[in-house]
Formats: C-alpha cells, sequence, structure tokens
C-alpha cells in the first residue's frame, strides 16, 4: 500500500500518537475492484487543495490538519471507474484524533460499458417527485430533477433511454425516449435537458 504523509507535530504514547500543536490526521484509503487497470493512478484533495497522486490504490495520510471540517475529494480516475458513495467525503478532525476515510472504486469490465446520465431541468413548473429514469437492460430508477445517475455493466451497443413519470408541463429536450450507445469499457455520458413552461419548439 502507498502511504504518503504531511509533516506535522506529532508525540507517541501508550495511547497512540497525540498532536502537540492542536491538529489531527486524514487517514485515506482507497480500494479498487479487479476491472481496475493496472498502471493508472487517482489525485486526492484536501479541501480543494494539497493535490496528491497515486499510482494505484493505497493509503493516503494528511497529518497537520487544523480541527474542524475537511472535504476529501477523490477524482482522476481511470476512464469507466467511478467511485461507490459519497464524493467528496466530509469529515470532522479533532485534535490529536486520526479520522479513517474510505473509497472504493468501480471500473467497468472490459467486455461492457455504461452511462453517466446527467438531468437538467429549466423552466416552471418543477415535478417536485423528480422523474423515473428508464435505460434498456437496467432497472428503472427515480431520479431528481437535477442529478447524475451511473449505469454499468450494460452491453455494448444501442440502449434507449426513456424519462418516465414527466408532468405535462415539462417535456424532455429532443425527445423522448432517446438512443445513446454504449461502449465497450467506457463510461458515456449523456444529457438530458427536461424544458417546463414552454411550447413545444425546435430544439
Amino acid at each position: 500500500m502507498l502511504a504518503l504523509a504531511t509533516a506535522g507535530a506529532w508525540g507517541t504514547g501508550c495511547g497512540g500518537p497525540t498532536a502537540t500543536d492542536g491538529t489531527g490526521r486524514i487517514e485515506v484509503t482507497i480500494t479498487a475492484d479487479e476491472a481496475a487497470p493496472e498502471g493508472v493512478g487517482y489525485t486526492l484533495t484536501l479541501n480543494g487543495t494539497d493535490p496528491r497522486l497515486l499510482p494505484s490504490a493505497g493509503t493516503v495520510i494528511y497529518a497537520g490538519v487544523p480541527s474542524g471540517t475537511h472535504r476529501v475529494l477523490l477524482f482522476g480516475l481511470p476512464e469507466g471507474c467511478e467511485v461507490r458513495g459519497a464524493n467528496p467525503q466530509v469529515v470532522q478532525v479533532a485534535a490529536g484524533a486520526t479520522v479513517p476515510v474510505a473509497f472504493s472504486v468501480a471500473c467497468l469490465p472490459p467486455e461492457s460499458g455504461g452511462f453517466r446520465v446527467e438531468v437538467s431541468t429549466v423552466g416552471e413548473p418543477l415535478d417536485d417527485d423528480g422523474y423515473q429514469l428508464s435505460v434498456a437492460g437496467a432497472a428503472l430508477r427515480v431520479i431528481e430533477v437535477n442529478a447524475l445517475e451511473t449505469y454499468s455493466g450494460l452491453e455494448p451497443g444501442v440502449h434507449l433511454i426513456t424519462l418516465k413519470d414527466v408532468i405535462p408541463e415539462c417535456r424532455l429536450s429532443g425527445g423522448n425516449p432517446q438512443p445513446f450507445t454504449v461502449v465497450r469499457g467506457k463510461s458515456v455520458l449523456v444529457r438530458l435537458r427536461v424544458i417546463c413552461g414552454e411550447p413545444p419548439a425546435n430544439d
């Protein structure tokens, strides 16, 4: 496992490390599944700064972190990979404490592909309960009016994407459903734009 540390003022004792300057530590562990490509790394930032580059999954330690709330972001993932769970992660650091943060990276197997479906809505009225998102080859999901859903493990080829449960005052720009192509080993970005409160027009 890769371990990097930022210099800080720490002492040791029977109870483990203690900060002598009122700071704490954040220990970030990154795990990746067996489909993750070898030799392609990741990037971490703390509060948008202090980037750390990892050539592979492993552990990074931020030491000398002031007490308070901090944001840890993982990005720069290989094509076809995504973080499962919250990203960034918000943590509370206390003096003398080590806060663990865990990121899990999932990657598409090379024989399949996926979509990152981004839905945005403009105009009024908005649909308070969101929409139902249907992607051929996957289970029906509920999505907010402005949100992103990720699909993996889809067969390569054309898949129809449909927004359901759309109120009459709104429409999907470009038609509904719409065909999009899954590319082997990649996660294709699909942008769906919903327009509310306007009469149909040529988009």
